[in-house]
């Protein structure tokens, strides 16, 4: 069991790490390709810093170990449960340390981001009532529906004032605003191209290595690998929309921080949820069931506490975020069939 521990923590370690050097390459390339704060965060930024998640799915269906079901299964559910419960709360906790009672959004580009994680993650839970050929054709939805949601975000117009988060370009750990659009200073796409690949490469190591330890813990624990996965795989692979969540609400950038927690959301119940449908029975038991539960309410509880003209309410959101992922964490321990 000592030995999975270590394992487990080395691989966390590992997967963050590549999950920012991924996400730093996909931060410059929106600089480059002259995208909006919005669409960087909700699309760029999110599709760096759900890899994490979406590989472990991968990784145990390709190994084929026993209860690889199980933790692709939470995998794909936990991630959105927790980004919309303990994610959301440490984010609003970051703008109540600062002072600050609201977080300043985009209510209409929040809103429509919640929205559409709440139609997408409604066919998906739903489609485990439904046949097993019926799966694929909700997969093709979730991926059309996906389409639309970029297609939108991209009309979004940007604003020359907007810089990319935290220029970390190849590791150069230095703060500070990157250059203009066009300028000198910025990488080019041969360097950012090798950033990424390595960044991804990294990333599939660390997830073959989380896999191996979680299925060690779990016999260890004699616990069922689905409970684990529900728990500790987005504790481990949220850390990177968690973090940037902070880094940016202490920056005054809310906006990024919510939308790469929304945008999230959204890429989590479609993209990858096309594996579970494709690749497993898609069978939820009731720690699945109780996550999809508290993910739902998560995002509706920031769509309770969104004004326009204000924000997102800091408090509302940090206390009923944790209160639910406390409360799923408790049900899940108990209810573990």
């Amino acid at each position: 069991m000592g030995a999975d521990l270590g394992l487990l923590g080395a691989s966390l370690l590992l997967m963050v790490a590549a999950a920012e050097l991924f996400t730093n390459a996909i931060e410059w390339a929106g600089q480059r390709l002259r995208l909006s704060d919005g669409a960087t965060g909700s699309l760029l930024a999110a599709a760096g810093t759900t890899l994490p998640e979406s590989i472990v799915p991968v990784v145990a269906l390709v190994g084929g170990r026993p209860g690889a079901d199980g933790i692709a299964v939470g995998a794909i559910i936990g991630a959105p449960l927790l980004l919309a419960t303990l994610g959301a709360a440490i984010t609003a906790l970051a703008a109540l340390a600062a002072r600050r009672t609201w977080l300043q959004v985009d209510a209409g580009h929040l809103r429509r981001d919640l929205a559409t994680f709440l139609v997408s993650f409604a066919l998906l839970i739903g489609s485990t009532a439904l046949p097993r050929p019926a799966h694929i054709a909700v997969a093709v939805v979730l991926v059309l529906l996906y389409g639309g949601y970029v297609a939108r975000i991209l009309r979004a117009p940007r604003d020359r004032s907007e810089t990319v988060p935290d220029p970390l370009h190849l590791l150069r750990l230095r703060r500070g605003r990157p250059p203009a659009a066009g300028g000198s200073g910025q990488p080019g796409w041969l360097p950012l191209a090798l950033q990424l690949a390595a960044g991804a490469g990294l990333l599939v190591g660390s997830g073959e290595l989380f896999v191996t330890a979680l299925h060690g813990l779990a016999a260890a624990l004699v616990l069922p690998a689905l409970v684990l996965s529900l728990i500790l795989v987005p504790i481990a692979t949220e850390l990177p929309e968690t973090l940037a969540g902070v880094v940016w609400v202490r920056g005054g950038r809310d906006g990024l921080a919510l939308g790469n927690i929304a945008g999230a959301m959204v890429l989590q119940s479609t993209l990858p949820a096309v594996i579970g449908l494709g690749f497993t029975p898609w069978q939820l038991g009731r720690p699945a069931l109780l996550g999809a539960a508290a993910a739902a309410a998560g995002a509706v509880l920031m769509l309770a506490c969104l004004r326009r003209g204000r924000g997102l309410e800091a408090r509302a959101v940090a206390a009923g975020g944790a209160a639910l992922y406390a409360a799923y964490l408790a049900l899940a321990l108990v209810w573990r069939g």
